[in-house]
């Protein structure tokens, strides 16, 4: 619908208003309240970008960082300066080959890395046990596969209890992660992590998206995804000042209290009141502390709360799973996002493990360039969403990396600077992470709010699929073919790049509320409206409705 800019004086006594529309009222200008509430929310996704890199730090395998302890070791290397070697070369000089055995740690060397730990130093996940290594970063986004399932778990009990049992399992599994007594054991609370983590960070979302006017969506959304890159911005910069594995877990749990805290204060949202548990009262509830939380004096007595859309009664777990063969748009769009979200987390946790692989130089300094790389793509990306659209902005950012791929297999590199392969990926990433922060925006005002927690949470399940073969990347880069996997990324991303242009655009279009919206929308049905791509059947009626106010 129309965005509504209407003040309390030109509302009628029977009025009927949608909790969208009076979001816009009551939040149109935001106070300095509303907005620490929005960061305090955002900075969920410092706690997951530090919580996702973690193995990156904590588990690192320093190849370069070793010295000699027997006479074999020494004659393998024989005239070469530890120093000088590539981390590629010290993995082979360490692990041998089909001519030479592996050395062993604490008999042919030692790791010189002046009293720094790493889980993998202590459990000697290196050579032929570093896909333990990087097992510790899949099964965390195995994790986020089955916690994305969790969608329905907040459409039925809330987003208010879906984030605050997310924040408080992952503070205290942190603290279990400390006492690992094992590989085994790590893993095992590292799954438990990411379960807890995709649970939290999609009803967070979507709790904030639900009390956000429409206006100010494309802004929130970009500073969510920034918390995000000031996490990955964090973890390099903390795994090199802080020496220990275990300290940096305890860094984790700390930046999961904020966003716990602003939980706590805030009821859960009016949507979810009103399309999912039938409550108009509650909703009114809802509505009136964000009005008092902005200062504003609107009379929410004299508002009736309607949906957008269909009213249908609430509806079973398995009835609303069958909405999605009854409804066939809503099922083709969910399907063609989740390869969208499936691409993206494939190509961005894929750097996540590789960016070593692309840099000759300071492991640190390695994730530390596209972390900041991410920040800025995390603020531009909102001109574009905002004056573009959000279906021209995401295709271009997947069709851009998809070509910075393409250019990653030019095999030249500027003098003494970086290579052609370095500055392409690191383009490449950069638009991958701006795809990875549109899509939130774009999956939550396409999903209809019926249906929104299980559709973020079967996109979420792509992702986290994409997610969990992105870290074996670095394998195919050491193993397969380094241009062989950038072809490989080019592809995806083009074709996410494609499909995404059969989806409609969202930006001017109010959220739907039921699947039926989403089939009506397909068919056109606007009523007139030209400032509303789409509408549903009853659409009409909603229009008098907007007008008699």
């Amino acid at each position: 619908m129309e965005e509504v800019k209407r003040n309390e004086g030109d509302l009628g006594s029977d009025s009927s208003l949608t909790t969208e529309q009076v979001i816009n009222i009551v939040a149109d200008r935001p106070s300095w309240q509303m907005w620490a509430v929005w960061i305090g929310l955002m900075s969920f996704m410092a706690t997951a970008s530090n919580g996702s890199y973690y193995p990156a730090f904590g588990g690192y395998i320093p190849y370069k960082q070793w010295n000699c302890t027997s006479v074999k070791c020494e004659e393998r290397i024989k005239t070469t300066t530890i120093s000088d070697i590539s981390a590629d070369q010290g993995r082979e000089y360490l692990c041998g080959n089909k001519d030479a055995e592996p050395l062993l740690v604490g008999v042919d060397f030692e790791w010189d890395v002046g009293g720094r730990s790493t889980f993998s130093m202590d459990w000697n996940l290196h050579c032929d046990r570093e896909w333990l290594w990087t097992m510790s970063g899949s099964i965390g986004y195995f994790g986020h596969l089955v916690g994305s399932l969790g969608g329905n778990f907040y459409d039925v009990f809330g987003r208010k209890y879906g984030a605050l049992i997310g924040c408080i399992v992952l503070f205290v599994n942190n603290f279990i992660l400390l006492g690992s007594p094992s590989i085994g054991f790590f893993l095992a609370f590292r799954f438990v992590w990411g379960m807890a983590l995709m649970c939290a960070m999609d009803a967070i979302f979507v709790f904030m998206l639900e009390y956000t006017p429409s206006k100010h969506r494309a802004v929130v959304n970009s500073g969510y995804q920034f918390f995000w890159a000031i996490g990955y911005i964090i973890s390099p910069m903390a795994g090199y000042y802080i020496t220990s594995w275990k300290w940096l877990l305890v860094l984790n749990s700390c930046l999961v209290i904020i966003p716990t805290l602003c939980v706590l204060i805030m009821p859960d949202s009016p949507g979810y009141f009103l399309v999912n548990k039938k409550d108009e009262a509650l909703a009114k509830n809802s509505l009136a502390w964000l009005k008092r939380l902005n200062g504003h004096d609107f009379d929410l007595d004299r508002v009736t709360l309607r949906e957008e859309g269909t009213v249908v009664e609430k509806r079973t777990f398995l009835e609303s799973l069958l909405d999605f063969i009854k409804y066939r748009e809503m099922a083709l769009q969910t399907l063609i996002q989740s390869f969208m979200w499936l691409v993206v987390g494939f190509l961005y946790y894929g750097f996540t493990f590789t960016w070593g692989s692309f840099s000759e130089g300071n492991y640190y300094y390695s994730y530390l360039y596209p972390a900041i790389a991410e920040a800025v793509a995390y603020v531009l990306m909102t001109i574009p969403l905002t004056y573009m659209g959000r279906r021209i902005t995401v295709s271009s950012f997947y069709i851009i990396a998809s070509t910075s791929f393409v250019l990653a297999l030019i095999p030249t590199k500027f003098p003494g600077f970086i290579s052609v392969e370095q500055l392409s990926c690191l383009v490449g990433s950069t638009f991958v992470s701006a795809a990875f922060g549109s899509v939130y925006i774009y999956t939550a005002e396409l999903a209809p709010t019926s249906h929104r927690g299980k559709i973020m949470g079967i996109c979420h399940l792509g992702s986290q699929i994409g997610a969990v073969c992105g870290p074996q990347a670095s394998l195919l880069i050491n193993k397969w073919s380094k241009p062989g996997t950038l072809i490989l990324f080019a592809v995806l991303a083009g074709l996410a790049g494609l499909l995404c242009i059969r989806l409609p655009e969202s930006r001017g279009v109010s959220t739907p509320d039921t699947a039926q919206q989403i089939q009506a929308r397909r068919h056109g049905k606007d009523c007139g409206k030209k400032s509303q791509a789409y509408a549903d059947e009853n659409c009409c009626e909603a229009q008098h409705a907007d007008n008699a106010i």
